[in-house]
């Protein structure tokens, strides 16, 4: 059969790269031999973990458009429209020069032109939801690929009836499995017996879970409470 060649196409957020990454070690832990490949916009989010991750890059210019009327608007969608002329030559471009035996999109305007294309040249692909309520990249994609995998079973309400598909639940990084609370809590500087609260989420770090968490922490304050709390916010 030969070395699995995988290409993964997703990002904008950690919400898309992310599983991508899980679903990369999964498939690393069956066939060890594999070889992956992303491709993902320039400057972007993506383009860095990957690369820290010490995976292939490969950059494909693709923006999304905005749908509220302003002159800063159109200015951006003339860019997306210069953007969408050249995607799929280049997503071809990727195709044919990495070779892999399967495509997989896992949200974010770029998984489009990249997971259609190898659609069309008959090559295997599937795609991944993360959201109860599907993107609209998964909605064009759904029709035209192998295989679809949402996280929950509820985003299958917004497909068209005959779209078949597998819930598989949100694949996590596996680090997450190969420690454990005190060993965690000693890493950080943290007494067995702290309290210590995670908190992450939202496109990019959405901006009323922030402002919530930071109301939080106030109140852990008022209320003398001992509780470490670390939160993950997305760029400025």
């Amino acid at each position: 059969m030969g070395t699995p060649r995988v290409l993964f196409a997703g990002g904008g957020t950690a919400g898309h790269l992310n599983p991508a990454l899980a679903i990369l070690e999964i498939i690393k832990e069956h066939n060890p031999d594999a070889e992956f490949c992303f491709a993902g916009t320039p400057d972007s989010l993506e383009e860095r973990l990957v690369k820290q991750a010490g995976y292939r890059f490969e950059v494909i210019k693709v923006k999304g458009f905005q749908r509220k009327l302003s002159v800063q608007n159109l200015k951006k969608n003339l860019k997306a429209a210069s953007y969408l002329i050249t995607a799929g030559h280049r997503a071809k471009q990727i195709l044919l020069d990495f070779k892999p035996t399967l495509v997989i999109g896992t949200g974010g305007y770029v998984s489009g032109p990249v997971v259609r294309k190898a659609a069309q040249m008959k090559i295997p692909t599937a795609i991944h939801e993360q959201n109860a309520f599907p993107g609209v990249t998964t909605k064009l994609l759904a029709p035209h690929v192998n295989r679809i995998m949402l996280t929950v079973g509820a985003a299958a309400k917004y497909l068209k009836p005959d779209i078949q598909y597998v819930i598989t639940g949100l694949p996590v990084r596996g680090a997450f499995s190969k420690t454990n609370q005190q060993a965690a809590k000693q890493k950080l500087g943290f007494s067995p017996d702290e309290i210590c609260v995670l908190s992450t989420g939202g496109s990019l770090g959405a901006g009323r879970i922030n402002e919530t968490i930071v109301d939080l922490i106030g109140w852990y304050k008022e209320q003398n409470l001992p509780v470490n709390h670390i939160h993950s916010y997305g760029g400025m």
